[in-house]
């Protein structure tokens, strides 16, 4: 196979590694594709949506586009001219979109870029999708090769397998690499950003399901897989992107050393912490805060994922969780 950033110097000039559109780098995952991006010697376009913040994207040498992700022709406007397409646009869980929203945003979406990028001759995508798609199974270990033992959850997890599909399937002059992150945690208002803001302002006085195993990836690890797929991954194939599993109690700990505070001395069992998250959805309407969790990542939780083969491959370095927690926690502090 050949590398196309083979022959690229350390410190490339802005734009010499060639141009690429970024999708949904509005968000948190995909503001840190985008920088990391330009931070490596391309030129970056960024497909944002119309009204959104765009502060993170404020610097020289980034473009932005503005439109929805199933216009067609505000997405072949913004991928016309470039030659590579980083796919992070995407509904995720916790947002309160329904079903229809799920499909609509992910699946039609994605067909939308896809074809874009065939009808610009785009001549590689990476499509940033979930673990999920290959299953859920609380205690075991999965990697590229497992298969589901049974239909994706519906909603989010079956609008990512069907994204994949149309990717995986699709037009052979077009490239397609898949990365499927984790959890991924980091400054933003992802999830896992939640929890992290709760506990620094002092409201997780528990430890929600202390032994649980936790497969978490950090934000700027995906932005690097990312890129690193985008240069080595090799066409068809798939790349989890996992850190090495922790327990909660383990990352809580973690977390009160990088912040400084004492870790929560009593914690609850997953009927409980479930039954609690029910009923916070059920009343976020009239609350209007959404919890950090579902109750369907409660009832899924404990599946370990192996996030090797992006390592042997792609040469990602995954970084410590006590490094990846203190830079989280000084970015937090400092908004």
């Amino acid at each position: 196979m050949t590398n196309f950033n083979d022959s690229v110097t350390e410190g490339p000039a802005r734009g010499e590694r060639g141009s690429v559109l970024v999708t949904g780098a509005t968000g948190m995952l995909g503001g840190a594709i985008a920088r990391e991006l330009q931070d490596n010697g391309y030129s970056v376009r960024a497909f944002v949506r119309p009204g959104s913040d765009t502060t993170s994207l404020d610097r020289d040498g980034v473009s932005l586009f503005e439109g929805d992700i199933t216009d067609d022709d505000a997405v072949v406007a913004a991928v016309t001219g470039v030659q590579y397409v980083c796919h992070a646009a995407g509904l995720v869980p916790g947002s309160g979109g329904k079903r229809a929203d799920f499909h609509n945003v992910n699946v039609e979406g994605t067909r939308v870029m896809r074809d874009a990028a065939v009808t610009a001759d785009v001549s590689r995508i990476v499509h940033v999708s979930t673990v999920h798609t290959f299953g859920i199974r609380p205690g075991s270990v999965l990697d590229e090769t497992s298969k589901p033992d049974s239909d994706p959850h519906p909603g989010y997890d079956a609008s990512k397998v069907k994204a994949e599909e149309l990717l995986l399937n699709s037009n052979p002059r077009l490239e397609v690499v898949v990365v499927n992150p984790t959890v991924v945690f980091g400054p933003g208002s992802s999830p896992a950003g939640r929890i992290l803001k709760m506990f620094i302002k002092g409201r997780l006085p528990i430890t929600p399901l202390p032994d649980r195993s936790l497969c978490l990836v950090y934000v700027e690890d995906v932005a690097r897989g990312v890129r690193l797929a985008l240069e080595r991954g090799r066409p068809g194939e798939q790349y989890i992107l996992a850190s090495e599993a922790v327990s909660t109690r383990h990352f809580i700990q973690t977390l009160a050393k990088a912040t400084g505070k004492k870790p929560p001395r009593f914690s609850t069992p997953a009927w409980l912490v479930q039954l609690g998250v029910s009923f916070l959805w059920i009343v976020s309407p009239l609350t209007r805060w959404r919890p950090p969790i579902t109750s369907e990542g409660v009832r899924h939780g404990s599946t370990i994922y192996d996030g090797s083969k992006a390592v042997r491959e792609l040469g990602l370095e995954y970084t410590s969780l006590d490094v990846a927690l203190k830079e989280t926690v000084h970015h937090l502090s400092e908004k």
